[in-house]
């Protein structure tokens, strides 16, 4: 039986069917890689870009209404882009090779998870922060809202 396998696989090579299969599977390897990088530079460049500040903004709008605050500004640091996790088909043909190629729908790769831009760390200016309570009270807000430990989220007064 094993002689038969060795047989098969050798009269494929002579023949130049593996040649053949591990071109096509070398193509649609590259093809997915470039897809794929395609598809995450279009998305990182619109959302990781701008994550930080319009998380910031949008932060800083809510922590204004904390009583006491006043005006208040917020910046979020950045430590890396989000990512994408790309649904993946894998098929193998009937001679054993295995192919392994995004999934489309409608033209569209097949995004089955996001995962959010990492948070290195948040800086919040507040007039009313000189406030020990108020100082507290925003600390704790920014770091329920945001998911985050409260050690890289530095208050200060505004002045």
């Amino acid at each position: 039986m094993a002689e038969e396998g060795k047989t098969k696989g050798l009269q494929k090579l002579k023949a130049g069917k593996l040649v053949e299969i591990l071109i096509v599977l070398i193509a649609v390897t590259i093809a997915a890689i470039v897809l794929f990088d395609l598809f995450a530079k279009g998305e990182k460049e619109k959302s990781a870009a701008d994550y930080g500040e319009e998380l910031g903004a949008r932060l800083a709008r809510v922590l204004s209404e904390i009583d006491g605050a006043g005006e208040v500004a917020v910046m979020v640091g950045i430590a890396s882009d989000g990512e994408k996790v790309i649904a993946v088909e894998t098929t193998e043909s009937a001679d054993g090779t295995i192919v392994t190629a995004p999934v489309f729908v409608g033209g569209e790769v097949v995004v089955l998870e996001e995962k959010k831009p990492k948070i290195s760390g948040v800086v919040i200016v507040a007039e009313g922060a000189d406030d020990l309570n108020v100082r507290f009270n925003l600390l704790a807000a920014a770091s329920s809202v945001l998911n985050i430990d409260q050690s890289i989220i530095k208050v200060y007064t505004k002045g």
